[in-house]
């Protein structure tokens, strides 16, 4: 079932033009709506109240200006010039102030409620656009996201495209031309294959939302599994892997995904360590957390990629020319994993050269 932002997501990215402004329009006045009910309710509750109160004080002046009253005075005392009582004319300047305090209340609160119905209009469509400003980022993160998948898939199978049509043209093929070309068009094939994996991670990471089931891990034990696993490609790329975790650090975690994260962080080191070079893993409890640092020699992260190393299919400048391959997903599934366990991941420059990597985990 799509949810509602997916709709929007949808309608937004098959749409060539802008409908944020559109949006953000109709929900300053979804909002402004909101607040003239509330001016108008409270308003009329407000007068309502005083009025009530003027109609109390008038009748407590007639009730004041009966019988008893008027044998009380003499007829003499009591008559004014102009034909009437003077207790009378009382009552009528009385009850001509109020009804001019009345008037006069009416049009202070119309003002005050015009004065705070555009003061509020300004303010809703301040927070409609605040409101809006992380669904467009969302948004175009995604747009970004379909727009990188699909050059770094066309990129291979231009490739395989170019390469056959080349053999086609040139006639018949030789048996060393057929084998370099199919050989050339697996290891296209893993390429894609290996960010179509990387995206299907990083599907089910947002899809799965922490929900996976989490279990004890013994994360010193799982890292040395991982370290293992990898030592065979060390050794084909000169590169020497050593590890140091001992003991049994406990996390409550998703095994699977402890692995992946480990994983990637060693595919990483090895993909920018020249032969020759020196990875180092280790594992260390600290202040109520479970640290894997992963220390490499390699070639380096710039300061100014640290902060976007972990966005989908970012590559830096040193990266491309290193030509390690990959499609720029490893880090951002990481990041995935360590969100959804509570923990985090922190990428810097080692003083000499190389990076330290290390993930954070709450410790169980």
């Amino acid at each position: 079932m799509k949810t509602p932002y997916r709709r929007f997501a949808a309608r937004v990215t098959a749409s060539g033009t802008d409908p944020f402004r559109s949006a953000r329009w109709r929900l300053t006045a979804i909002y402004c709506g909101i607040l003239a009910a509330i001016i108008a309710v409270l308003s009329l509750t407000l007068y309502g109240f005083h009025s009530t109160d003027v109609d109390r004080l008038e009748r407590e002046g007639h009730h004041g200006s009966g019988e008893g009253f008027r044998s009380a005075v003499p007829p003499e005392a009591a008559m004014v010039p102009g034909g009437g009582s003077e207790q009378e004319g009382r009552l009528l300047d009385r009850s001509a102030d109020l009804a001019v305090y009345l008037n006069r209340l009416g049009r202070t609160i119309l003002l005050a409620d015009l004065v705070t119905l555009v003061l509020g209009g300004a303010a809703s469509a301040f927070l409609a656009g605040q409101t809006l400003r992380p669904i467009r980022a969302a948004v175009d993160a995604e747009k970004q996201f379909f727009l990188n998948a699909a050059h770094d898939l066309r990129t291979p199978l231009a490739v395989m495209r170019s390469e056959a049509e080349v053999a086609l043209r040139g006639g018949e093929v030789s048996p060393q031309e057929a084998r370099r070309l199919v050989t050339s068009s697996l290891e296209e094939i893993d390429r894609m294959a290996v960010m179509v994996e990387q995206v299907l991670d990083l599907a089910r990471g947002a899809q799965a939302n922490g929900s996976a089931p989490r279990e004890l891990v013994d994360l010193a034990l799982s890292v040395r599994g991982m370290v293992e696993k990898t030592q065979a490609r060390a050794a084909e790329r000169g590169v020497h892997l050593g590890v140091n975790a001992p003991g049994h650090e406990q996390v409550r975690a998703d095994p699977v995904a402890v692995q992946r994260a480990v994983g990637n962080l060693l595919e990483n080191s090895l993909a920018y360590t020249p032969a020759g070079g020196d990875i180092q893993v280790s594992v260390r409890r600290a202040h109520g957390h479970v640290l894997v640092l992963v220390e490499d020699t390699g070639i380096g992260i710039p300061e100014e990629d640290l902060p976007h190393i972990t966005e989908p299919f970012f590559r830096g400048d040193r990266a491309r020319g290193a030509h390690a391959g990959g499609a720029g997903l490893g880090l951002t599934i990481v990041k995935s994993i360590m969100d959804a366990h509570g923990g985090t991941l922190k990428a810097s420059r080692r003083p000499t050269a190389g990076t330290s990597m290390t993930l954070r985990f709450p410790a169980a």
